[in-house]
């Protein structure tokens, strides 16, 4: 067994870890490693940049330690008893990561523990000194108040902690599983039984859509509220979860959640679902993670894209939301994917494949690069779900059922074209070409055919980008085409810093190019970028911008709005009842 004793320095934001085993043979490599990703977040992090003063004593005897490379430490194959001494600075405010501070601590696993390779599958212990008045959440195996117990170095990382001295804990059953909800940091007064109510209420929907028994015995939120913050990551029987602290359900709210909770609630639906459709059915080559390098694959379509469909889907299925709610959070992401340029040289395959140095990696001009395997894989899955329902009595959920059956079977994950070749066995269905026109090529999704067949006519409208889509039980009227630049500004008190330059569009006929900052339209300082250029279409304008401290002027000529602004017009309540409800 390793054991692991962590110690908390909150005024350092440190981890003080020793980790003790016993070595009972020699051998000629014996490695320490931490891993440089943690499952779920698909970018290498390289966690080891943390790690400070690697000590090793072996039999009480000081012990060589050399780095081998960015995250291995290669120790002498001496067998005894062994104590490893290291920092772990943390001050990461991320789900994916760490943190200490004199309120609160949280750790994500994979970015803290050192390992032996040839050792995952052995037996851990962690003991944690941490202040006397703070507590802690988690659901890893519990021997006494501080002392933890994992199967295996796989087990280990996949629960993490949160501590503090102030953690308020909700409690509610969902089919008879025991399930928590940890809020930490500093948050207004809410509607505790609101939420209460709300997440019970997914909860119980996700375990029913699955038919059969959850993959987990008891379930933890870990729900951290601070200012502007938003993102989780799915773990075995927990999620670690950020929000803004008033996204919280206030206590006169309406029937109807406001923007803000209902984004927390699509959160925590998404992050559930993952607990079926990413911890149990996986990629073949996430069995077992190999966190010491990237793990290449092509179906994060099916695993986030899916599971992006779903969460919202589910909110208005279980009741929280509306129809109009959900229509319009569905028009949000229409709209967004058909803004992205990038869906014209990046399928949704090559989307997934890449994750790890484009999406994650995002820069200025990844808008008319990449599309997102979450908001393009969503479109993708309910023209899926549409399409299957069209053709035969089955549904997306019943391809979602018999994948979790033949994993709960079997164990086995899906290798390449695997998911695709399971749908059509479990549909009896031939859908070879909808899946190489979803997944394989760069033509547009058949949104508006399968949105038909739900009731729903999709109209594309020519409307201001900061209009992002809509829903409505008339037809929309004609608009005139907004006026538009072709790109994004970030308003400053002494000008406009460009951060986007979208392909064919004004500023990029203009010679502009992000990082350029206008400080002057036609004359007058660039106070309100909104007002100054979009005024009329055809309208031309001198703006003196910066770049790289030099003064330059160009004309941009103010060019129509594309009609890329999703409107959803219900033309049969009845058969979007049976989509929805059916």
């Amino acid at each position: 067994m390793l054991h692991y004793a962590i110690t908390a320095v909150p005024e350092r934001h440190q981890w003080h870890i020793s980790l003790t085993y016993r070595r009972e043979e020699k051998s000629s490599l014996h490695l320490l490693q931490m891993a440089n990703w943690t499952p779920g977040s698909y970018m290498v992090r390289d966690f080891s940049r943390h790690v400070m003063q690697v000590q090793a004593a072996c039999n009480g005897q000081p012990a060589a330690v050399q780095s081998i490379d960015k995250n291995t430490w290669r120790l002498p194959d001496s067998a005894g008893e062994w104590k490893i001494d290291y920092i772990v600075y943390a001050n990461d405010l991320s789900c994916r990561a760490s943190l200490l501070d004199n309120e609160r601590g949280f750790f994500d696993g994979a970015c803290l523990f050192l390992t032996d390779p040839d050792r995952h599958h052995e037996a851990c212990e962690i003991t944690l000194h941490l202040p006397d008045a703070w507590h802690i959440q988690t659901t890893l195996p519990q021997q006494s108040p501080r002392v933890f117990t994992a199967q295996n170095y796989a087990e280990l990382i996949d629960h993490p902690f949160e501590m503090g001295a102030q953690i308020e804990v909700l409690h509610f059953e969902a089919h008879g599983i025991p399930h928590r909800i940890a809020l930490s940091g500093h948050y207004p007064d809410f509607d505790r039984e609101r939420l209460i109510a709300d997440v019970k209420t997914i909860c119980a929907y996700e375990i029913a859509l699955f038919k059969q028994p959850a993959p987990f015995s008891e379930y933890l939120f870990l729900l951290h509220l601070g200012d502007k913050i938003y993102g989780g990551l799915e773990h075995i029987s927990s999620t670690a979860l950020h929000a803004d602290r008033w996204a919280l359900p206030a206590h006169d709210a309406g029937r109807e959640p406001d923007a803000a909770y209902t984004e927390l609630l699509g959160l925590i639906a998404h992050e559930y679902f993952h607990a079926w459709n990413v911890k149990s059915i996986k990629p073949t080559k996430f069995q077992p993670y190999d966190l010491n390098a990237e793990v290449y694959t092509e179906q994060l379509w099916a695993y986030e894209g899916i599971t992006s469909y779903y969460d919202d889907l589910i909110l208005v299925r279980s009741g929280v939301i509306g129809i109009e709610n959900y229509l319009t959070l569905l028009a949000k992401n229409l709209t967004r994917v058909q803004r992205t340029g990038g869906r014209q040289y990046q399928t949704l395959a090559q989307s997934s494949f890449a994750a790890w140095h484009k999406y994650y990696k995002q820069d200025e001009n990844s808008p008319n690069a990449i599309v997102s395997y979450y908001q393009q894989g969503a479109i993708a899955a309910l023209c899926l779900d549409l399409h299957i329902r069209r053709q035969s009595p089955h549904s997306l959920d019943s391809v979602m059922q018999q994948l979790y059956a033949r994993y709960r079977a079997t164990g086995k994950g899906t290798d390449k074209g695997q998911w695709q070749q399971l749908a059509q066995e479990f549909t009896q269905l031939d859908l070879h070409d909808f899946f190489q026109r979803a997944l394989y090529s760069t033509e547009d999704l058949p949104t508006a055919e399968c949105l038909k067949q739900a009731g729903l006519a999709l109209h594309w409208l020519p409307a201001p980008a900061a209009e992002t889509g809509s829903c409505g039980t008339e037809a929309p009227p004609m608009v005139q085409a907004a006026c538009d630049v072709g790109g994004r500004f970030t308003q400053q008190a002494d000008g406009a810093l460009i951060t986007h330059v979208f392909n064919g569009g004004a500023l990029e006929r203009a010679g502009l190019k992000p990082k350029d900052k206008i400080i002057a339209v036609n004359g007058f300082a660039c106070r309100d970028t909104t007002a100054q250029l979009l005024t009329r279409i055809g309208d031309e304008h001198q703006v003196h911008y910066f770049r790289d401290g030099m003064l330059h002027t160009a004309c941009v000529q103010v060019q129509a709005a594309l009609p890329q602004t999703a409107y959803l017009h219900i033309v049969s309540p009845d058969l979007l009842a049976a989509w929805l409800y059916g």
